[in-house]
């Protein structure tokens, strides 16, 4: 008795790529709605580009620079805390557009008593919507 004749050579190349073709269609069908989704929802971030704190005498200067790096308008509030981590308003509340830039600046010459040269100071920068965007320290420097 013979044994018919049994092919060895398997899927076609053209239908395995079709196949493959399809399961690629398939996974980008299903994966883009959700990458999409990520990618048009808005971005919320800044830097503080810089943060200087100077004292002289009773006279204490606060200036700090941030750059909206995200794609929604930010409104920023910036708090400097003294050493007895009482908070002050520094500059009031500023609006800032995607790829904008904010100056917060606080004087005083009554505090100058709550701060002193060469310790640290915490800066927080936030957003009524978003929160916290950014802590900083910085040094006071001066005489």
């Amino acid at each position: 008795m013979s044994r018919p004749a049994v092919s060895c050579r398997g899927v076609s190349p053209i239908i395995a790529t079709i196949f493959l073709c399809t399961i690629t269609l398939a996974a980008v069908a299903v994966l883009s709605p959700l990458i999409s989704s990520r990618l048009s929802s808005p971005v919320s971030s800044i830097a503080v580009t810089k943060a200087t704190l100077v004292k002289q005498d009773s006279y204490v200067l606060l200036v700090v620079n941030v750059k909206n790096t995200g794609s929604s308008t930010l409104n920023l509030q910036c708090v400097l805390y003294d050493s007895d981590l009482t908070p002050h308003s520094v500059g009031g509340g500023k609006t800032v557009p995607p790829k904008g830039t904010a100056s917060f600046e606080f004087e005083s010459i009554e505090l100058g008593g709550k701060f002193f040269v060469g310790s640290e100071y915490l800066v927080e920068i936030t957003d009524p919507n978003y929160g916290r965007m950014a802590e900083v320290r910085v040094f006071c420097q001066g005489r």
